[in-house]
């Protein structure tokens, strides 16, 4: 019984859908200008975050915190810029407009959101939030583009370099 829940519980996961997934779009922060002059900032430190995914309860079952449990999480990273300023980038169906790897103000994460593993230092090239958006990538796919692929792709991003 537990092996056909586990099954049925991964199945949800890997097929996103607006039925099994909670969705929040959170408010604009900055203009465009604002956001320009943001997304060129040199960031000084990097650090991954991770939450439940947010899915709505089956059955009364709380399928969120067993995958959380199993270590199928959402994640983030967290970006400092040089003048303090913290911005989580992370990735999901549904997230952006333009990408669905989207920069939000660190004041506006929910405090499900926790640190994981030590904060990184960047590589000898500077690097912004743009490239760390560019480097999570526009699209998403469950199964090859995914938030845990984007936070790995943006944390070689800034260690790496442009």
């Amino acid at each position: 019984m537990d092996l056909i829940r586990a099954v049925i519980i991964l199945l949800l996961v890997l097929m996103p859908s607006d039925a099994f997934f909670l969705s929040q779009r959170l408010p604009h922060t900055h203009n465009q200008q604002g956001l320009n002059s943001l997304y060129n900032q040199r960031i000084t430190s990097l650090q991954e975050y991770r939450r439940p995914l947010e899915i709505k309860p089956i059955g009364g079952f709380d399928v969120a915190g067993k995958l959380n449990q199993w270590g199928i999480n959402h994640r983030g990273q967290v970006a400092t810029l040089e003048n303090g300023e913290r911005f989580l980038v992370h990735k999901g169906p549904g997230f952006g407009h333009n990408s669905q790897t989207v920069v939000v103000d660190a004041n506006q994460m929910s405090r499900k959101w926790t640190p994981h593993g030590s904060s990184v230092q960047p590589g000898s090239q500077s690097v912004g939030l743009g490239d760390l958006v560019r480097a999570g990538g526009k699209h998403y796919n469950t199964f090859t583009n995914n938030c845990i692929h984007g936070a790995c792709q943006i944390k070689d991003r800034f260690q790496n370099g442009k």
